[in-house]
């Protein structure tokens, strides 16, 4: 698909625009420091002008996250124009190319997720588990679904690499295939998946790689529940417009490959994370990803904040070894400007972000031992930092404004502020850990939720409430309130309550069949204790 520099054009314009606004409101914020002597008026200058550039980093993304959703609310009849004349295209005419599914497990196994995957209509395709299991229980239950449905199942005596590994174990050398499929082991996707992909690979000849659209299940507890919701928002709004305006992203599964980008680009990297990583290769080898909006696929959200927790740590070194190991090769690759932007502003502000927190609300506090007064200038930079927290959430509002779940909006909105401001120290850690020679490694997200009792939710949200106090106990030391952190405090100290919430039920709708597109469902009760949810909800049955 033809892609044009036109939305990032105008996100630098707008974004140089409101930098030349900060500047003009730090140069009256210098002229207005007085009284002071010479060596504290200087730190107060300099505290100042780094906060100001650091609002500046941050309006970039949040700018970005604005224009996407103002573009896709102005060109989404557009946009749908051209993925109505890609759906008119039929597969290659010359027979049925011969597709893999390629089910990657580590000891997280969901057979119900994997036979309504292999429910497709369409006849040439074979089903592989590349099976990285430790656990025997798990081997056994593997090999008898393979068994009783026809799967092959593939496990290798050395496990490096990771999910990468895995797949190039099995991918490296083999010719009797001419796309492949990446499912995770809590994925869904449609009985036409396959048949629909394959009109992206006709439609657009240089495409190598083609990512389908996901949506969380409606999750068994409220945590699940509420945070789910920002799975559907961003696919829906966001990655259609990176289509037509930036750089296609994949998360690593419920993607489809041809044989040919797979040679070209080497197979994929041996790191976390792989699937950002590879988007790269892809692109150095000449070949296109299209994003497939159309072909809708499901996943999980999370279990609970534990879960959460995890996975975050996994994407923060994830993204973290691809900076330190992708920066050149993006910089110097064949993308145009914006492409490369865009990858930038994408997967460099997980590790990013919360370090440029850290260091805003350490100028606050040492404003505050300088003797600024910092409650007032504080709520000029809560003004500017609103901007950052809302704008992510945009496309939350064009998916949901028509649904009941835009009652769950503002809820779902607290609950995403204060989860994300709880995770800091551990992201912080992470980053710190990486940055010092850790080398990062690949977390299985878990699939299980235990009810949680008040030990376990103190050794899992001990480390944001130590961070909480500690930032809280130095804003009231340096200038007598916390109000210029409570943001951060107010979500560390938050955590508890936000881990208790997946211990709250809902009952589900399970989704049954698909019948001429759409879906019938059935409400069915979840049990508290260890609950395997992938079975609870499964999609059909």
């Amino acid at each position: 698909m033809n892609k044009k520099p036109t939305a990032y054009a105008v996100v630098i314009v707008l974004w140089l625009v409101c930098v030349a606004l900060l500047g003009v409101s730090l140069w009256q914020l210098i002229a207005g420091v007085g009284g002071y002597g010479g060596a504290r008026k200087g730190i107060i200058i300099a505290l100042l002008s780094v906060n100001t550039a650091i609002l500046a980093c941050l309006w970039l993304g949040s700018i970005k996250d604005f224009i996407f959703s103002l573009t896709y609310a102005v060109m989404h009849k557009k946009f749908e124009k051209v993925y109505s004349a890609v759906r008119k295209y039929d597969r290659e005419k010359d027979g049925e190319p011969e597709v893999l599914l390629l089910y990657c497990t580590c000891n997280d196994f969901n057979p119900d997720a994997l036979k309504k995957s292999m429910r497709q209509n369409y006849g040439n395709f074979r089903t592989v588990i590349l099976d990285d299991s430790s656990d025997p229980e798990y081997k056994k239950q593997i090999d008898r679904f393979a068994s009783d449905c026809g799967a092959e199942v593939v496990r290798r005596k050395e496990h490096k690499g990771y999910k990468a590994g895995n797949l190039n174990n099995y991918l490296k050398g083999k010719t009797d295939y001419d796309y492949f499929v990446v499912l995770d082991s809590d994925e869904v996707i449609p009985p036409d998946y396959i048949e629909g992909v394959l009109k992206y690979f006709n439609y657009d000849k240089n495409c190598g790689t083609v990512q389908a659209r996901h949506k969380a299940t409606q999750g068994g507890n409220v945590f699940q529940r509420l945070m789910g919701l920002s799975v559907g928002s961003n696919g829906e709004t966001i990655q259609v417009v990176k289509n037509f305006y930036g750089a296609n992203a994949l998360i690593g599964h419920g993607m489809t490959v041809s044989r040919a980008c797979y040679e070209a680009t080497g197979g994929f990297p041996l790191v976390v994370a792989e699937d950002i990583s590879f988007a790269v290769k892809i692109k150095n080898a000449g070949y296109g990803i299209i994003y497939a909006p159309d072909i809708l696929c499901y996943e999980e959200f999370p279990v609970d904040y534990v879960s959460l927790k995890k996975r975050q740590c996994k994407w923060t070194q994830g993204n973290l070894e691809y900076m330190k190991k992708f920066g050149k090769e993006i910089t110097h690759s064949n993308m145009r400007w914006f492409e490369k932007l865009d990858l930038m502003l994408s997967h460099y502000s997980l590790p990013i972000v919360p370090v440029l927190s850290l260091v805003l609300t350490l100028c606050l506090i040492g404003l505050g031992f300088a003797g600024y007064p910092v409650i007032g200038y504080s709520m000029t930079v809560y003004a500017v930092m609103i901007v950052f927290l809302c704008s992510p959430m945009l496309p939350d509002l064009f998916t949901y404004k028509k649904s009941r779940n835009f009652f769950l909006l503002i809820p779902y909105f607290i609950l995403n502020i204060a989860t994300y401001a709880s995770l800091a120290p551990m992201m912080l850690r992470t980053v710190f850990l990486g940055l010092c020679g850790r080398k990062a490694v690949f977390i299985v997200t878990p699939k299980q939720s235990t009810k949680f009792r008040l030990k376990e939710v103190l050794k899992y949200s001990f480390d944001s409430i130590l961070f909480g106090v500690a930032i809280g106990a130095l804003a009231w030391i340096s200038c007598g309130n916390v109000l210029p952190v409570i943001y951060i405090v107010a979500g560390c100290l938050a955590a508890p309550f936000i881990i208790l919430l997946s211990n709250i039920t809902l009952p589900i709708k399970v989704r049954r069949n698909y019948i001429h597109g759409k879906e019938t469902e059935r409400a069915l009760p979840l049990r508290r204790g260890s609950v395997k949810y992938g079975k609870a909800l499964s999609l059909n049955k």
